[in-house]
């Protein structure tokens, strides 16, 4: 089963120029599922990525985290520092803060691929990009397992011809770009 049979097309991309405060809008809403949001060109090249993980890491610093914890700094010092950071922070583009050391995967590689680079890195989604570097889907772990639960239901899904179009649509979030 190659990657393109089941990747999601359409994974959720922003210019690397976009302010990070239209991610943190983004992330508050309910409707965001996508973990991973991929920084591309203008051509849709793929530059980088930006998770929760980096935006909570940009506007909730270490320092603040460890001396409210420790009891050094209030409730009430924490929140104005990050609020300050917040104010301060907020216009940065989101190349400041992507990261760039997430694998890829090819289209025509085999889910398996994905799903050993998936477990050997342990994150929850993977680029899927061209020969060109061009972003054209994202395969995660749930991906795969509604492969799976898709398999119980049809297990001669395994024996699909090369020439096989997409397996099942998977929903994709639209931001910007």
């Amino acid at each position: 089963m190659r990657i393109e049979q089941i990747m999601r097309p359409n994974p959720t991309r922003v210019g690397q120029d976009e302010p990070v405060s239209r991610l943190i809008e983004w992330y508050a809403n309910p409707g965001g599922h996508s973990r991973y949001t991929y920084v591309v060109d203008d051509e849709g090249k793929l530059l980088g990525v930006v998770t929760m993980m980096e935006i909570l890491g940009l506007f909730i610093e270490k320092d603040v985290v460890d001396g409210q914890e420790k009891g050094i700094i209030s409730d009430t010092e924490a929140l104005r520092r990050i609020s300050c950071t917040l104010d301060e922070k907020k216009n940065l583009p989101v190349a400041r803060i992507m990261r760039q050391d997430l694998p890829t995967v090819a289209p025509t590689g085999l889910f398996l691929d994905a799903r050993l680079l998936l477990r050997q890195r342990r994150i929850t989604a993977l680029p899927v990009v061209d020969s060109r570097g061009i972003l054209v889907g994202e395969i995660t772990r749930r991906i795969i397992v509604k492969l799976l639960h898709t398999m119980l239901g049809d297990p001669e899904l395994f024996t699909l011809k090369k020439d096989c179009k997409r397996l099942f649509e998977t929903s994709s979030e639209f931001f910007v770009g």
